[in-house]
């Protein structure tokens, strides 16, 4: 316990930038090389990770070059001293570990960069530290995204532009599952972020994602009306593309329960608010009492969606509220006038809701 409890006041001395505490602990302790060499708890970390982690110089340098600790010395998740300082944005302590030789490019776990991590930072000195010295933005993770999805998704446009700069040909690229960082920026709302995209890259309009995504479909469906609004005026996007299930944006928003977006879509572009998916013959409305969106199901009323709508098993938004298990859905629909009835099989909303054993939904349906 109490070799614990050195221990302990020797990291916590670390995280507080206490040199002296530190030197006076490594050495008055009687096994200092075994200390240096140590991987702490579950993460692995050694005393390095602890000096760049929290942008420690001074401790950092002593380390290195008194202690001569490995540079690149790695974690349980194979991180390094550069990725954590990187990640945190120590740009001092980045430009130190580099000079000292540390691997640029160098693999954490899930095949992330320090590049990739000072991305999701926006710290701009680090970025331009790491580039400077080589750093490839074009590496992929496992996921198949690079530095410049990163940093579109995070949206700095100075990080974005430096980036651009570095490698031109940097925004061709996708991840594994077919996404740009067109599709990234729009999802997260990154406005400043399209607009450079779009004025700078060369990416086709209504490009999609291995689900059939567009990218338009990503900024509705999270309620972004103005990158929407871009992505029609500037990117030519078509309001009613289909996904790989042959549902349109309309469908999406309603999933996610977007009503300003559901608006937009009918009253200002025009689009057919009871249109169904192809794939499944669903309309919004059926959609929205399935994911149970008491609040989405009045605006699309409000909008002229069609509250006796049937799917191509016969099955109302009342079927689709008990299939997915959502009361207040089945009790605003009730108020709002629609029974039940059965479907093409035979089956009842009510029977839907036996299958599915929920109380609630029950008594929802014995008003």
């Amino acid at each position: 316990m109490e070799e614990e409890s050195i221990l302990k006041h020797l990291i916590k001395a670390i995280q507080h930038g206490e040199l002296c505490t530190v030197k006076q602990q490594l050495n008055e302790h009687v096994n200092k090389q075994s200390v240096i060499c140590t991987h702490f708890g579950k993460s692995g970390d050694t005393l390095l990770h602890y000096a760049a982690r929290h942008g420690r110089m001074e401790i950092l340098r002593y380390l290195v070059e008194e202690l001569n600790m490995d540079i690149d010395v790695y974690n349980s998740d194979y991180k390094r001293a550069l990725h954590e300082a990187s990640s945190m944005g120590h740009c001092e302590c980045v430009r130190y570990l580099i000079a000292r030789g540390a691997k640029i490019d160098s693999l954490k776990k899930a095949d992330w960069t320090p590049l990739m991590m000072a991305c999701t930072r926006q710290n701009l000195e680090v970025v331009l530290e790491l580039l400077g010295h080589g750093a490839d933005p074009m590496l992929q993770n496992k996921d198949g995204w690079n530095s410049f999805h990163i940093a579109c998704r995070e949206g700095d446009p100075a990080i974005i532009h430096h980036l651009l700069l570095a490698k031109p040909e940097v925004w061709k690229t996708k991840s594994k599952t077919g996404r740009t960082p067109l599709h990234t920026a729009a999802m997260h709302g990154c406005e400043d972020a399209v607009k450079i995209l779009l004025k700078s890259c060369c990416y086709e309009p209504d490009g999609k994602d291995s689900c059939g995504v567009t990218p338009f479909m990503d900024a509705l469906r999270n309620g972004h009306i103005a990158i929407a609004k871009l992505l029609l005026e500037n990117h030519q996007a078509c309001p009613s593309a289909v996904d790989i299930l042959g549902a349109q944006p309309l469908h999406q928003a309603s999933v996610t329960a977007q009503e300003e977006a559901l608006s937009f879509l009918v009253r200002h572009l025009g689009v057919d608010v009871n249109s169904r998916a192809t794939k499944l013959d669903l309309t919004a409305l059926h959609y929205a009492a399935k994911e149970g969106h008491t609040s989405t199901i009045k605006a699309l009323l409000s909008l002229g969606a069609d509250l006796h709508a049937r799917d191509a098993k016969g099955r109302s938004a009342l079927h689709m509220a008990c299939i997915g298990q959502h009361a207040d859905a089945v009790k605003t629909l009730l108020q709002l006038g629609l029974r039940d009835s059965e479907d093409n099989t035979g089956n009842t909303a009510r029977q839907y809701a036996i299958k599915t054993n929920i109380k609630e939904v029950l008594e929802s349906l014995e008003m």
